[in-house]
C-alpha cells in the first residue's frame, strides 16, 4: 500500500511531461524557419556564414556561458540599433531562442 502514492505521482509526472520532446522539436523547427527568414542575412545559423559576416554566429551566441533562452527571447522582442525590429510574438521569440541555443557545440 505504501507504493501506491509513489506510483500515482510517477503516473502523473509521465502524463504531464511525457509529451515534451515532440513539442520541443516543433519549436525548434519554427525557430529554424524564423531564423532562415529573419536572421540568416547577417548571422550564421548553421555552418553557412551569414552574408554580412559582421554578426555573431548562433553557435558563438549559444556558447556564451551566461546566455539563456529567456535572455535571447527578451532581447529579440526589444528594439535594437544594430538589428531590425522583428515582428515576433512571444512564442516565436521563444522558438527562435531555443533554436539559437540548439546550435551550442
Amino acid at each position: 500500500m505504501k507504493r501506491y502514492p509513489q506510483l500515482m505521482y510517477l503516473s502523473v509526472a509521465l502524463v504531464l511531461f511525457g509529451g515534451i520532446e515532440p513539442a520541443l522539436a516543433q519549436n525548434l523547427e519554427n525557430g529554424r524557419r524564423l531564423s532562415e527568414r529573419w536572421c540568416s542575412e547577417c548571422h550564421a545559423i548553421d555552418s553557412t556564414p551569414g552574408k554580412s559576416g559582421k554578426a555573431s554566429s548562433f553557435a558563438s551566441i549559444a556558447a556564451r556561458e551566461t546566455v539563456t533562452a529567456d535572455m535571447i527571447a527578451s532581447f529579440l522582442r526589444l528594439p535594437h540599433a544594430t538589428m531590425p525590429n522583428l515582428p515576433l510574438s512571444r512564442k516565436d521569440a521563444e522558438d527562435l531562442a531555443a533554436f539559437v541555443l540548439a546550435a551550442k557545440k
